[in-house]
């Protein structure tokens, strides 16, 4: 047993068997080459003693030969005929333009020139019969359907080798025995012609000739009056005959090989003549017998060689199949036999072991590969696969190299059964599981390292299955603090955020915390479209928030007061102006009334000017009491003349003290802006005191006020001409308590970034060319962009 197992060609070979029969089956003319061969010699030798005892028939043979030779010289002809028609048609059918109708006017033309054509279809690449075209012979009472498959197996290797040889050819000669038996034109051997389209095969034609109309066809009557024609095959067999009539058997023949038609039919002629004597058939019968006799010894010779080569190349075939698919697995395999000795391995199993196979084949237990502290522990598991109990999951152990290094390897046995059933031993297949083993222990550390970093997390994570969120796939600690292991929290956070919003602040009443909330889609382990929600925290930070902004409302206030604390000499004689002219306006009105001599229109102008000038001192108030007034930042469509003559209201007192003129540009037709008209004011003021402060040394004594549209934003530009900005003071500019007054306190420009800022605008400070600085800040204008502030405003 052990030799056998280990032979290069193994009985398991024999397995394949079925693969070399379907190989056999395939078409192949050098299986012919024998029976050609045989009916060579047969028909030598039949020539031969025809010859020698027919001789004095000499003139006579000679004259039925050139008959006989000029009829298949016409069915060669007429075969050859056909051969081009329907080569034409294939060639046609490679155009695309190409159709049935076509194909069936082209097919009835061709089967009205040549009656013996009964069929012509048109078959695809899948064999599948595309166009048939019936001729009108009366014969013809058959045709393949279209869109039938060709499903003799023949035919579709006659095609095959068609398509393989790139030529036309004849079929063997058929019997169509699903007819009644009466005359329908057969025998039959289909005419196929492949048909390629730039060199890719795209089908073939076959034609249907009746091998009886064709001789019909082709005999001329003085010629068939002559002579019995008859068309045979290789085995003697008459496929058409010109006539019923036999013709005497002792009476001279001759054949002649149809060139166009299959190997071994030929076209034969016998004259209607009176034979000669028994000696001839006599002869005749002696020289067939002979001529049997070699051509059955010669088909047994020939026969038993081409089984015998058939097995060789099988076994040929197989055995380097074999090898080279056991050699090409990665999977070590190995062969014991019933007693558990190893009798055969493959060359992974040696690669992976790093043993010699003269080192491996034909030990017994503990086998080299096994490490000599497990012996006992792997003896005791090959007791069981012996037994027939190995586990389906296969064995796991610990595999030693040749060089001592050892390797995790998973172990698989079945049981090695013989052709008739017996057990010879048992099959092993070996992998390294070393790689799998170590990326299995990554992973699941990996998964404990990310579960204690989420269960660490202060935010709260959580996963639901869908928007819905009506079940909970996965909670951290931090969440289950909050809401337990139910999916309610998820749902309350989510749903207080706007909707398809993937970030926002929420808060939730039920525990009264604020959360920053973050959501987004991924695929869960599963396969499934979940949702993961991590919820941070944020109520504190809101707290400090609101402090902050209590805190920056008491500094604004406090600059307001402090900007009108300085002002407050100026804005007295702005007072003292309109308060003076009322009370001169008063007096001088009561002095021309106790006099008498005052009428209604020299009295009307004194009061129309009183009244203006008391106008005038209440707007100043106004102002005022409306700037320096603590309020909530309430932003609302404000127009921007309105806020530009407010600021220079109060900022024109002080640069009519310094001679500094205030000139205003602002764009026609600007949108109101949605802003904070106080915050706004106070934010303009505080950019012209310090143009106007700047400007104490200037020459050019003016300051410009820009406005311009610039897409949904107005842009403010405060240009003045003073003594502008170094270097330090860029960088530094907007910095707290950073000032370049000796009596400033350096918050003036970060309440005024921080106006800007609130207002979703921009401030900044560049040169200006001319000397001086320019301050630039942005706003919002009303309308469209307003409603997505105020939501905007919300989700913050």
């Amino acid at each position: 047993m052990a030799a056998r197992s280990t032979q290069p060609t193994d009985s398991v070979l024999l397995a394949f068997d079925r693969v070399a029969r379907a190989k056999e089956s395939r078409f192949d003319l050098s299986r012919y080459a024998h029976l050609i061969a045989i009916l060579l010699l047969a028909a030598a030798i039949a020539g031969l003693a025809y010859v020698l005892i027919k001789e004095d028939h000499a003139m006579q043979r000679d004259f039925l030969a050139r008959d006989v030779d000029s009829l298949a010289q016409s069915l060669s002809l007429r075969l050859q005929a056909m051969t081009e028609a329907t080569t034409s048609i294939g060639l046609e059918i490679g155009d695309a333009k190409y159709n049935e109708s076509r194909f069936a006017s082209t097919g009835r033309e061709l089967m009205m020139s040549k009656p013996e054509l009964l069929h012509v279809a048109y078959v695809d690449g899948r064999n599948r019969v595309r166009w048939s075209v019936q001729s009108p012979n009366p014969l013809a009472d058959w045709a393949r359907p279209a869109a039938s498959e060709i499903g003799a197996e023949v035919t579709r290797s006659f095609i095959k080798q068609a398509r393989e040889r790139h030529s036309s050819f004849f079929s063997p000669p058929y019997e169509d025995v699903s007819r009644p038996s009466s005359d329908h034109g057969s025998p039959f051997s289909d005419l196929i012609t492949p048909v390629f389209s730039d060199d890719r095969y795209v089908g073939a034609v076959l034609a249907r000739v009746s091998l009886p109309e064709l001789l019909r066809q082709t005999v001329k009557p003085e010629f068939g009056q002559r002579y019995r024609i008859a068309i045979r095959d290789d085995d003697g067999t008459v496929l058409a005959a010109s006539t019923s009539s036999e013709t005497p058997a002792d009476e001279p023949r001759y054949a002649v090989r149809v060139p166009r038609l299959s190997d071994g039919i030929s076209v034969q002629a016998s004259p209607f003549r009176q034979r000669s004597p028994v000696l001839g058939d006599t002869l005749s019968w002696l020289v067939v017998g002979l001529t049997l006799i070699v051509m059955v010894t010669l088909a047994a010779l020939a026969r038993r060689d081409v089984k015998q080569a058939q097995v060789e190349r099988v076994l040929r075939t197989e055995t380097a199949f074999r090898r080279a698919m056991e050699d090409s697995l990665a999977t070590g395999m190995g062969v014991l036999d019933r007693d558990g000795t190893l009798r055969h391995v493959n060359q992974a199993f040696v690669q992976m072991t790093g043993w010699p196979v003269d080192e491996l084949v034909g030990k017994s237990p503990p086998f080299p590969y096994w490490p000599p502290n497990r012996h006992a522990e792997y003896q005791s598991k090959l007791a069981i696969v012996l037994a027939g109990q190995a586990p389906t999951s296969g064995v796991e152990l610990k595999v030693l190299r040749r060089d001592g290094t050892l390797f995790d390897a998973r172990m698989y046995f079945s049981a090695l059964l013989a052709d008739d059933g017996e057990q010879l031993g048992w099959m092993s297949a070996m992998t390294d599981i070393t790689e799998p083993n170590r990326i299995s222990e990554q992973l699941a550390a990996a998964h404990e390292r990310f579960t204690t970093v989420l269960e660490s997390l202060d935010a709260a994570v959580s996963v639901v299955a869908d928007d819905r969120g009506d079940e909970l796939l996965f909670a951290n600690r931090s969440y289950r603090d909050l809401y337990g292991s139910t999916p309610g929290g998820h749902r309350r956070l989510r749903g207080a955020q706007a909707a398809h919003a993937a970030a926002g602040e929420a808060f939730d009443a039920d525990v009264s915390r604020w959360f920053d909330v973050r959501t987004r889609d991924v695929r869960w382990v599963d396969g499934r479209d979940v949702r993961l929600q991590i919820a941070t925290d944020i109520t504190e930070r809101k707290a400090t928030e609101n402090m902050v902004r209590q805190q920056q409302e008491k500094v604004e206030l406090t600059s307001r007061l402090m900007t009108m604390g300085e002002m407050a000499s100026s804005l007295a004689h702005e007072l003292n102006q309109p308060l003076t002219a009322i009370s001169n306006y008063s007096l001088g009105a009561v002095s021309r009334m106790k006099e008498g001599d005052v009428s209604n229109d020299e009295l009307l102008p004194a009061l129309e000017k009183t009244a203006g000038q008391a106008q005038r001192a209440g707007n100043i108030i106004r102002r005022i009491r409306e700037f320096v007034k603590r309020s909530e930042p309430r932003r609302r469509p404000t127009e921007v003349a309105r806020v530009v003559e407010d600021a220079i209201g109060f900022a024109d007192i002080e640069a009519a003290k310094k001679r500094i003129v205030i000139q205003t540009d602002v764009e026609p037709g600007l949108p109101p802006l949605n802003v904070d008209p106080i915050l706004i004011e106070q934010l303009l003021l505080n950019l012209l005191k310090n143009a106007i402060d700047a400007m104490d040394e200037a020459t050019s004594r003016k300051i410009d006020l820009v406005v311009r549209r610039r897409d949904d934003m107005a842009e403010f530009s405060v240009i003045d001409r003073g003594s502008g900005v170094s270097e330090l003071q860029l960088a530094n500019m907007f910095q707290p308590f950073f000032s370049t007054k000796s009596e400033g306190m350096g918050m003036g420009l970060n309440i005024c970034r921080s106006i800007v800022e609130f207002h979703h605008g921009r401030l900044n400070v560049e040169r200006n060319p001319e000397g001086g600085a320019i301050f630039v800040f942005t706003l919002p204008l009303a309308g469209a962009d307003q409603a997505g502030f105020i939501q905007g405003e919300e989700i913050k």
